[in-house]
């Protein structure tokens, strides 16, 4: 959202871009895939789409396009596209839109659009904020489906860490308010949450962290009551037997920032429920630290969940 993180979006795509296509040990279906995104895939990066005070709260679309090679530059197809919608992870404190961009690489192979979205951290909010923002950018993409062609019956939302903890949020959510405090409600249906590795049940996880500067960040800017937030704030108390949301949860079995009884207990929830859900988990791994092949069985396990041709 700063300036100087404006000046180096693009530069920074499209070097990882071409450090991608020109890796040696890419075999030639993948290069050739990735020579598509290029053809295939427009970018509008920066786009404002919250601004609270002086604070612009930014996100890009990735979106097929044809390059037409003059003017106008390029036209979109009728066919609307499956929308992934994404929150970055980094403790709700670090991390941007920009860092993540490698991870939605699978998606954009798939003719996806996708929509890469920032969003306030607990250094200016408290996590109803973050999560106001977060819907405040759902709502975003359904208004404006018809500009980028995003089919507005086939939105999924993704994230990880505490990213995957708002995607959860904010696909759950159904309540208008926590307290006196308004809690945005969203304009669309969700057809799927993929959340690597997110947090499930604030309580435990403070507790499980153990550190003391850490939950005050956590809890400073909340003025109500603790529990009433924390427990608000827990993806896991938003699950009903009205959910219809289909839930796949990834995540290493040796995780030590969120241990993998975040992910079990919301896998046990959802089946309690009948909701339909998956956990993945990925042995001896830790935060994120997946291989190459594991990524590649990640992805296949999402598609099959997602009953996405792969």
């Amino acid at each position: 959202m700063t300036g100087k993180r404006k000046t180096k979006l693009k530069n920074y795509i499209y070097i990882i871009l071409l450090t991608v296509l020109h890796s040696s040990c890419m075999d030639n279906e993948a290069m050739e895939r990735n020579y598509q995104i290029i053809e295939n895939i427009s970018v509008a990066s920066n786009i404002t789409y919250k601004k609270i005070d002086s604070l612009e709260i930014q996100l890009d679309v990735y979106y097929p396009a044809i390059k037409l090679g003059k003017e106008p530059w390029e036209s979109l197809t009728e066919q609307k596209r499956p929308t992934l919608i994404y929150f970055h992870g980094g403790g709700w404190i670090s991390g941007d839109r920009t860092s993540r961009f490698l991870g939605l690489l699978p998606y954009l192979q798939k003719d996806w659009a996708v929509v890469n979205v920032d969003y306030r951290m607990l250094q200016e909010t408290d996590l109803i904020g973050s999560l106001n923002d977060c819907i405040d950018a759902i709502n975003w993409v359904y208004d404006n489906a018809l500009t980028y062609k995003f089919d507005t019956d086939q939105i999924y939302l993704s994230g990880e860490s505490a990213g995957g903890h708002l995607a959860l949020l904010a696909g759950l959510v159904n309540k208008t308010n926590l307290g006196d405090v308004p809690v945005q409600k969203r304009k669309s249906e969700i057809q799927g949450i993929i959340n690597w590795y997110g947090i499930t049940h604030m309580e435990s996880a403070i507790k499980f962290w153990d550190d003391a500067s850490y939950e005050k960040m956590i809890l400073d800017k909340w003025k109500g009551d603790t529990k009433q937030y924390l427990d608000f704030t827990s993806p896991l108390n938003h699950i009903a037997s009205n959910i219809k949301v289909p839930i796949l949860s990834i995540h290493g079995d040796k995780d030590e920032n969120v241990e993998i009884e975040q992910a079990i207990s919301l896998h046990n929830e959802l089946e309690s429920h009948g909701i339909k859900n998956k956990l993945v988990k990925i042995e001896g791994k830790k935060h994120g630290d997946f291989s190459s092949k594991e990524l590649k069985f990640i992805f296949n396990e999402i598609w099959n969940f997602l009953e996405i041709e792969n």
